[in-house]
């Protein structure tokens, strides 16, 4: 049964019972919020944040430590794949140069930064979302919604289009002096929006405050609607599982592992002590004793012995080892702390990133399919502003630049062996010190004109 045939059902069961728009949405949240998919959104936000499964270590024993170490393990594998795909500007390009020149003023640094939150939401998450709207001076913008909030009623099996959506949060108000939360919904269809409200008892109501619906957006003091809804997806796999899914485990048992240790360390100093004759009258008192004077009285035949624990820590460093190497393997990932990547060969440096290339490859596939969707609003926007007439006709691309980690010597020579056999703007565009190839190749030819850094001036006819 697909999403929409499920919401189908749920209003023809609701036109029998005579539950209205509003116990439905009450209850798909009640639904949702109660579902393993939500939940593993929730670790996945929590654990970038360093925030794991460790806190909920404890020890029966007050007087032993309670450890809790925490490693920022997911945060590192988040950010390593977002910025080996976005830290770079994405090129987007037109055959249209009107339509070219318009791409360029969309896409300034707002709407790239929040592609690159949109890309990491779903890395996060298992999927992002954003919604387009205008900000007040009727500017082209995208808002991420975080995804534990959003909730798609899928219109096909492969999600590749929706037929509705519920978006809820959390917001503060006032009333008075006094201050307490309630819970927004919005319903989005085809035909527009419709606003609820929940009081913290579960049950939602029309919004009066918001004015209870609307249409889409508004422009131009007209009310209008979208061709379809305004929200966009980035799925970071198929299954839209987030990378938590993959490696949860070994970040728990690397956190565990360090915790019980350190644990273990920082009670070696409380010996267990093993008394014989002692000529005290109580345990509290040997103690008080042994700390103020380092000295205790035994009978002649007594003693003091001492027990400490036994502990092997390489057999806890070989364990952690082990954990790191799997931990990146499965995340598809480069552990750039491998002693042998500095001096890896540009071949080898390729094969170190072969697993995190064909991860990325499936987010940029589905980040290319989300600027399709994105389009036919953009388009759309530029025919009712005016910036670009006719805009629905012309073609684009979206061309990314990855930041991989290059052997610099030997990418350096492969340039200057490309001399004459590939073009200038080819061979700067490769060469590991250029981040901008235009700029280079303008400093290059002011030079030669200038007769600077070894080329002979050119004379002017």
């Amino acid at each position: 049964m697909t999403e929409t045939e499920r919401i189908s059902l749920l209003l023809a069961r609701a036109a029998e019972t005579r539950m209205s728009l509003a116990e439905i949405i009450a209850a798909e949240i009640a639904e949702f919020e109660a579902s393993p998919r939500r939940q593993m959104m929730l670790e996945g936000e929590s654990y970038y944040k360093n925030r794991s499964g460790v806190q909920n270590k404890t020890n029966p024993y007050p007087q032993r430590s309670n450890t809790k170490l925490e490693h920022s393990v997911l945060r590192k594998l988040v950010d390593q794949k977002t910025n080996y795909l976005l830290s770079r500007p994405f090129s987007v390009r037109s055959g249209s140069a009107p339509y070219g020149a318009f791409l360029a003023e969309l896409f300034d640094p707002i709407l790239r930064q929040t592609v690159k939150s949109f890309a990491r939401e779903a890395i996060k998450k298992g999927i992002g979302w954003v919604q387009v709207w205008f900000d007040g001076e009727g500017a082209f913008r995208l808002k991420r919604l975080p995804s534990e909030q959003i909730i798609p009623e899928w219109a096909d099996e492969e999600h590749t289009q929706l037929d509705s959506l519920i978006r809820y949060y959390p917001q503060t108000v006032y009333e008075g002096t006094a201050r307490r939360t309630v819970i927004r919904a919005e319903y989005w269809d085809a035909q527009g929006v419709k606003y609820f409200v929940s009081h913290g008892d579960g049950r939602f109501v029309p919004d009066v405050e918001r004015g209870i619906g609307s249409a889409h957006f508004s422009f131009g003091g007209k009310e209008r609607t979208w061709q379809s809804l305004p929200f966009v997806w980035v799925r970071y796999n198929e299954e839209e599982l987030g990378l938590l899914w993959f490696v949860k485990e070994l970040i728990d048992d690397i956190n565990w592992q360090t915790s019980i240790t350190a644990d273990a360390l920082r009670d070696i100093a409380n010996f267990i002590f093993v008394l014989r004759g002692y000529g005290g009258q109580n345990l509290e008192e040997f103690v008080s004793q042994l700390r103020k004077s380092l000295a205790i009285e035994v009978a002649q035949d007594g003693g003091v012995d001492k027990l400490a624990a036994d502990l092997n820590i390489d057999a806890v460093v070989k364990l952690l080892e082990l954990h790191r190497r799997d931990l990146y393997d499965y995340a598809r990932s480069v552990d750039t702390q491998d002693p042998n990547l500095g001096d890896a060969s540009g071949q080898a440096l390729k094969f170190r990133y072969a697993d995190l290339d064909m991860d990325v490859n499936d987010l940029e596939q589905e980040l290319r399919a989300a600027f399709g969707r994105l389009r036919r609003f953009w388009d759309e926007w530029a025919e009712l502003s005016g910036r670009c007439p006719g805009a629905s006709g012309a073609d684009f691309e979206v061309v990314f630049d990855r930041d991989i980690i290059v052997n610099e010597a030997e990418a350096v020579e492969m340039c200057r062996n490309s001399a004459g056999l590939v073009s200038e703007r080819t061979i700067l565009a490769n060469h590991p010190w250029i981040t901008d190839p235009d700029a280079e190749q303008e400093r290059l030819k002011e030079e030669r004109e200038e007769g600077y850094g070894g080329f002979p001036a050119e004379e002017s006819e």
